[in-house]
C-alpha cells in the first residue's frame, strides 16, 4: 500500500493543546548556582534558559538576573530531573520514538524542549534529555511511634490520613506547617504500626488505583463497573473533580475483574482494544462475524504511472487518499488483532476512486452484496449512490466520515454524530449535574442561533451583551456556568482572559466559581493567542465526537511499531469503527439486530446507535463525549 501512501504527510501534527508559554519567572543567581541546578528546580531546559539569556556566553555570575521559562508550559510528570542529557536527532526519529527510547513521556521532551511546541522534530537538532531518578519508597524510622512516609504522586492530605487511620486534623498536628497539596516526594511523619490502606468496607477489600491521564467518571465506570456515586462514596476528595495522577480506592472483586478482561485481551497485542459494554466482553463469538468489506477512496489509478518523486507530489495534492490510507492502516492494525482473538474474516476492500460513478463500477461485486458490514464511502454523494444499489438488510452499511446529507436507509448507519446531537448532550449534561447553577450567555454577532438555543433549553439563563459586563451577570455563591459561543479568535482572547481575571483564580481566594462552557469548539481555540492554561483554570468544557486516547495507548504503541509513525484521527477512526462492526457482528450474526446494544467505546470513538423513524428509519450515533480542560489537560467526564 505504497508504504501507508506517504502517512508522514498527515500523522506528524504536533499536539499544541497544552502548549502556550507566555508568562516568565526572573531568578536572581547566588552563590553555587550552575545552570544545570536552576533548570532542575524549575523544571526547565538549560538550553531554554540560555535561548531567553543572551548574556550566559560570557558564563553564570552571581547577581545576574535571568528570565525563567513560565510555568505556563503543559507537562504532566511532578517529578524534577536529576540531571540532563544531549541528543542530536537522526533521521527518521520520531517524538514516540524518542520517548520510548529514553524511559519519559513526549511531555517531558516538549517541556524541556519548547521548540518543540512550535516546530516539528528535524534532523541535526539538539534536544535536552531529562533524567529522572525514582522517588525512594523505603520508610525510615524517626521518632519514638512514628515514621517518615514519602508522598506519592498525587496524594493528597486527607487520603493518607484515612490510610493510616488517622484524621486529617491528627494528621497536620503531626506536621506542623505541612503545606496543601502535598508536593510529591517531600516527607512527613505518619504513626508506626499502620498499614498504609484503609480497612476493608463492607467486607470488600480495596486496592489503590492510579488514574491514567484522560481517564474520567464514564470511563471508570467502564472500567471497573462503579458508577459515579460509588466512586466517590470510596474516595471523597472526588467530589472535587478527578485530578491528574489521582490515587483511588477501588473494590479488589471490580479491579480483578478489569484484570482479568485485560489480561485476555493483552493475549492478542492490544491491551483495552475492548473497552465496550459488558455484553460485547461476554457473548462475543467469532464466528459469527464472516465478510467485512471497505469501500475507501485510494484513487490508486492516479498513481500508477511516474516515479516516487511524481507519486509523492501527488500524494500531497490528493488529501483524500492520504486520509484513506490513515483510516485504513487502522483498521488493518484492528483486523490483526481480532485474528488474534480467534475471528475468521473475509475482507474485501474496493477504490471507490473518491466519485459517484466509482461506486457505481464497483456496485455489483457479489462480495459486496454478500458483505455482513460495509464501511465507506467517506463523501456522502457517494455513500447514497451504493445504500441505494443495497438495501438488504442483512448488510449494514457505515458512513464512516461525514455527519451530514446522508440518506438514512433502514440498513444505514451515520457514524459521526450530528453538530445538534452534540449540543444537546451537552445541554442534557448540564441540566443533570449543575441544575442550581447560574447560566451566563456571551456570543459575537455571528453565533447568536447559538445563543437562542441556549435560552430556549435554560429557561433562567442571563444573556449579556458584551464581555466588559459579564460580572454583573455572575453570582458569588453558586456555580457559574457562562457559555461562551463564538470562533473568532479576537473574541474568545478576550473573553477567556476576562473571565480568568474576574474569577480571581491568579490570587489567593476565588472570587467566582466560574465553568466556561461552549456547544460548538471550533478552530478558534487552536490558536497560539488562545491561553490554554486559563481554559484549565476555568474547566472549560464542551461536547465532542472523539477524545484523546492518551500516550499509553497500547494502540499506539502498535501503530508505531508496525509502520514506524504515530497514527492521525483517521487511523483511529479506522481502528474503533472495524472493532466496534465486528464485534456487534459477532453477538448474532447481523449488526442490525444489535443496533440497539447501548453504548460502546474503544479508543478516541464511541457508539450508539439510536434509530431514525422520521429520517428514512436508518440510524444515528449519539455517543457524544463531555470534555474539559482541567489540570492542563483534556479529561472525558461524561
Amino acid at each position: 500500500m505504497k508504504k501507508i501512501l506517504y502517512l508522514l504527510l498527515a500523522s506528524v501534527i504536533s499536539i499544541s493543546l497544552w502548549a502556550q508559554p507566555k508568562q516568565h519567572h526572573s531568578y536572581t543567581v547566588k552563590d553555587g548556582d550552575t545552570l544545570e541546578g536552576i533548570a532542575k528546580v524549575f523544571r526547565v531546559s538549560p538550553n531554554d534558559i540560555k535561548t531567553l539569556n543572551p548574556s550566559l556566553e560570557k558564563g553564570l555570575q552571581k547577581g545576574m538576573l535571568l528570565v525563567i521559562p513560565g510555568n505556563e508550559v503543559a507537562y504532566f510528570s511532578k517529578k524534577q530531573p536529576t540531571g540532563f542529557e544531549q541528543h542530536i536527532v537522526k533521521e527518521k526519529e520520531t517524538l514516540y520514538g524518542l520517548a520510548q527510547k529514553y524511559g519519559i513521556s513526549q511531555d517531558d521532551l516538549r517541556r524541556y524542549n519548547i521548540i518543540l511546541y512550535k516546530k516539528e522534530l528535524s534532523k541535526g537538532q539538539e534536544l535536552t534529555i531529562p533524567l529522572y531518578r525514582e522517588t525512594p519508597k523505603d520508610i525510615v524510622k524517626g521518632k519514638e511511634g512514628l515514621t517518615k512516609y514519602v508522598v506519592k504522586p498525587g496524594e493528597g492530605i486527607w487520603r493518607i490520613a484515612q490510610n493510616y487511620g488517622i484524621t486529617q486534623e491528627a494528621l497536620e498536628k503531626l506536621n506542623p506547617n505541612i503545606p496543601n497539596p502535598l508536593k510529591e516526594g517531600m516527607e512527613i511523619w505518619v504513626p508506626v504500626g499502620k498499614t498504609g490502606t484503609p480497612e476493608a468496607n463492607s467486607s470488600k477489600d480495596l486496592v489503590l488505583y492510579q488514574v491514567e491521564r484522560g481517564e474520567g467518571f464514564m470511563s471508570l465506570e467502564r472500567k471497573f463497573g462503579l458508577s459515579q456515586k460509588e466512586l466517590e462514596k470510596l474516595n471523597p476528595e472526588l467530589k472535587d473533580g478527578i485530578k491528574l495522577e489521582s490515587q483511588i480506592w477501588i473494590p479488589k472483586n471490580n479491579f480483578m475483574d478489569y484484570v482479568a478482561t485485560l489480561a485476555a485481551v493483552t493475549q492478542t497485542g492490544l491491551a483495552n482494544a475492548v473497552d465496550a459494554n459488558p455484553k460485547v466482553k461476554a457473548d462475543m463469538h467469532p464466528v459469527n462475524s464472516k465478510t467485512l468489506s471497505y469501500v475507501l477512496p485510494f484513487r490508486v489509478n492516479t498513481l500508477k504511472s511516474g516515479n516516487i518523486v511524481d507519486i509523492k507530489t501527488k500524494l500531497q495534492k490528493e488529501k483524500i487518499t492520504a486520509i484513506a490510507a490513515d483510516f485504513y492502516s487502522g483498521a488493518l492494525i484492528a483486523l490483526d488483532s481480532l485474528q488474534k482473538m480467534g475471528f475468521s474474516l473475509t475482507v474485501n476492500v474496493y477504490d471507490s476512486n473518491g466519485s459517484v460513478q466509482g461506486v457505481k463500477a464497483i456496485s455489483s461485486s457479489e462480495g459486496l452484496k454478500n458483505s455482513q458490514v460495509i464501511i465507506g464511502p467517506f463523501s456522502p454523494s457517494a455513500f447514497n449512490a451504493l445504500s441505494e444499489v443495497i438495501s438488504s438488510d442483512n448488510t449494514a452499511l457505515l458512513a464512516p466520515l461525514s455527519n451530514k446529507n446522508i440518506e438514512l436507509r433502514p440498513n444505514v448507519f451515520q457514524t459521526v454524530p450530528t453538530g445538534d446531537i452534540q449540543q444537546q448532550t451537552m445541554i442534557r449534561f448540564i441540566n443533570q449535574k449543575y441544575p442550581d447553577a447560574n447560566i451566563v450567555l456571551l456570543s459575537d454577532t455571528k453565533s447568536k442561533d447559538l445563543n437562542e438555543k441556549l435560552l430556549s433549553s435554560f429557561s433562567q439563563a442571563k444573556s449579556v451583551d458584551n464581555i466588559q459586563g459579564i460580572q454583573k451577570a455572575l453570582v458569588k455563591e453558586a456555580t457559574n456556568i457562562v457559555f461562551v459561543s463564538s470562533d473568532d479568535v479576537v473574541f474568545l482572547s478576550d473573553a477567556i482572559r476576562i473571565l480568568y481575571n474576574v474569577a480571581g483564580i491568579s490570587g489567593r481566594n476565588r472570587n467566582y466559581n466560574i465553568i466556561m462552557a461552549t456547544l460548538e469548539k471550533g478552530d478558534a481555540y487552536d490558536h497560539n493567542s488562545i491561553s490554554n492554561t486559563q481554559l484549565s483554570a476555568l474547566k472549560f468544557t464542551y461536547p465532542a465526537t472523539n477524545r484523546y486516547a492518551g500516550e499509553s495507548s497500547s494502540f499506539i504503541k502498535k501503530y508505531y511499531k508496525t509502520y514506524k509513525t504515530s497514527p492521525t484521527k483517521y487511523a483511529f477512526r479506522g481502528f474503533d469503527l472495524t472493532m466496534d462492526a465486528v464485534l456487534r457482528t459477532s453477538l448474532e450474526g447481523n449488526f442490525l439486530k444489535e443496533a440497539n446494544l447501548g453504548e460502546t467505546s474503544y479508543q478516541e470513538n464511541k457508539f450508539q446507535y439510536i434509530k431514525i423513524s422520521h429520517k428514512g428509519g436508518g440510524y444515528e450515533n449519539q455517543g457524544v463525549y463531555i470534555l474539559r480542560y482541567e489540570d492542563l489537560q483534556v479529561t472525558e467526564i461524561y
